[in-house]
């Protein structure tokens, strides 16, 4: 090989390499931010870029191994060259060795996440790899401004200005790899599914009895494969919150336990407290979208048929990643299908307590904002009810103050709640509606600091958004979902439950919007079918 071909390939994978370092980079950024991580870079926050941040991350680590393997191919084809002392190419030649040992590690540690490894190490991981990250974009500066400075001229009209005679220079061989990585990057999607792990869910005899109360001591979960899944919760520590997952079908419906770890269960969501001026919610970020302490525990399953990574593509990050649309006040992002409509199952310990259903829900295109609405969600949405449910026990408050819909009927109802112990397993926080009264002032002679329930229970939900029985139990430092859904559904808004479906599942720890999650989903297997 000549040099001159030589050098012109070196300026073509230089070229490429600048683009996925800034692309890496950049996406990570937001990645970070947006998971509660990396405060510092925070002034570029309108400047990184928004959406489906997770899909272009790995796609850009999957074409850095694509350029690893063409750079390694280049290099040993490489011409024999005069070795310099000069001090400048002897600092350059350091930083390349740099580049390549920084970037190799980059790249295994994020398959390592990705791929998932030692529960206990990822944490490790995630924070090993967030700081190689930044040391690459100290090295693209450095980098940069060293070659500048040895050879400013030649390293504008090389990188910047590469003429055409530099492609043609490469040769077809160079670029026949070229092109067939290209076609191996776009086609990874295809890939995907044979990378995603099976959750083999058994058969059940007809004469077998599962009963959804949550405590899941049938002889049948102790003999269902489980799989467990590690989901990485929000916040700078990079924790994990494990999920055990198990499946049984029986006949034309199919059974779902999931388990996993919370060392206190929170089943209060957002309690009224009566102040000299009336009653007040506790809260600490509601008006945000954003409370993180009186909060009841939640659990969600999504379904989707396609395996692309963070829901199906559904997580998009930003402020505003949706550019015509409401911006989200949390400043993280929303959710919102990208193409067919996913199917999300939520289970709140509080508000699902009283109907012993979850709320089936779904995620499709984003909807235009709704003038005066209290929050955007974009496009989540509750499936349609005919009637049913729970509802809050205030209306929207004015200046912090609300007035409550209902007060108990028997006013001693209320003690249980004042001697109540913090976090109290036994005790949910809500009330059912037909236990309770309108409200009225002359019935409001509750002393100040009273604390209230704000959910009211009514009947069981009626109608798509009622599909899924559930209930589930908290027993020392555990909780335990069950839940169960027919194959098929009437409702256009649920997925089948057939094989290969993939599912996700998010842990929110009295969080009203951050939750926990995994980048790859699980894939449905029925035994005994191909």
């Amino acid at each position: 090989m000549s040099v001159a071909k030589y050098y012109s390939r070196v300026v073509v994978l230089h070229c490429c390499a600048i683009l996925l370092l800034l692309g890496s980079v950049l996406s990570g950024l937001r990645l970070a931010l947006s998971a509660g991580r990396g405060d510092f870079f925070s002034v570029f926050n309108a400047y990184l870029p928004q959406g489906g941040m997770h899909g272009l991350h790995l796609s850009l680590g999957f074409a850095w191994c694509v350029l690893a393997l063409i750079f390694v191919w280049h290099h040993w084809h490489a011409p024999a060259r005069v070795a310099s002392s000069t001090l400048a190419e002897t600092w350059n030649r350091y930083l390349i060795h740099f580049a390549r040992y920084l970037f190799l590690s980059l790249l295994i540690l994020g398959g390592a996440l990705y791929f998932g490894g030692s529960a206990a190490l990822d944490g490790w991981v995630l924070l090993l790899h967030r700081y190689l990250a930044y040391s690459a974009f100290v090295y693209l500066i450095v980098h940069a401004f060293s070659q500048m400075i040895y050879s400013p001229w030649l390293q504008v009209r090389a990188i910047l200005l590469p003429k055409l005679k530099v492609v043609r220079q490469v040769g077809w061989k160079f670029w026949l790899p070229v092109s067939l990585a290209a076609v191996l990057w776009l086609g990874s999607a295809w890939i995907m599914p044979y990378l995603t792990p099976q959750l083999r869910i058994a058969n059940l005899a007809l004469d077998q009895e599962i009963v959804i109360d949550g405590l899941a001591n049938e002889s049948a979960w102790q003999s269902a494969p489980l799989h467990t899944v590690k989901t990485l919760n929000i916040g700078a520590n990079a924790a994990e919150t494990p999920v055990t997952v198990q499946g049984l079908r029986q006949g034309e419906v199919v059974y779902f336990r999931f388990s996993w770890p919370d060392t206190t269960p929170s089943l209060q969501h957002l309690p009224l407290v009566k102040t000299a001026q009336g009653w007040r919610i506790e809260q600490t970020g509601l008006l945000r979208n954003d409370e993180t302490q009186f909060y009841e525990d939640k659990f969600a399953v999504m379904l989707a048929r396609a395996p692309d990574a963070a829901g199906a593509g559904s997580m998009l990050l930003g402020s505003q990643p949706l550019a015509g649309y409401a911006a989200n006040r949390t400043g993280r992002g929303y959710h919102a299908a990208q193409g067919a409509l996913l199917d999300v199952w939520h289970w709140k310990s509080v508000r699902n307590h009283g109907t012993k259903q979850l709320d089936d829900s779904h995620f499709a295109a984003a909807y235009p904002e709704v003038p005066g609405e209290i929050r955007y969600t974009a496009g989540y949405k509750s499936d349609p009810l005919q009637s049913g449910g729970y509802s809050e026990n205030w209306a929207w408050p004015s200046n912090g103050i609300v007035t409550p819909k209902r007060l108990p009927r028997d006013p001693a109802q209320l003690a249980r709640f004042q001697a109540a112990k913090p976090n109290d397993p036994q005790l949910v926080w809500g009330m059912s509606w037909y236990e309770t009264l309108p409200y009225s002032s002359a019935a409001d002679q509750y002393p100040v600091g009273t604390r209230m329930p704000s959910v009211l229970w009514t009947t069981m939900f009626e109608g798509d958004r009622g599909d899924v029985r559930a209930m589930a139990s908290w027993h020392k430092g555990v909780w335990t979902l069950e839940a169960v859904r027919g194959i098929k559904t009437e409702s256009p808004f649920d997925l089948a439950l057939n094989e290969g479906l993939f599912m996700w599942v998010a842990v929110f720890d009295h969080q009203q919007t951050q939750h926990s999650y995994h980048l790859r989903p699980l894939q449905l297997h029925f035994e005994g079918q191909s």
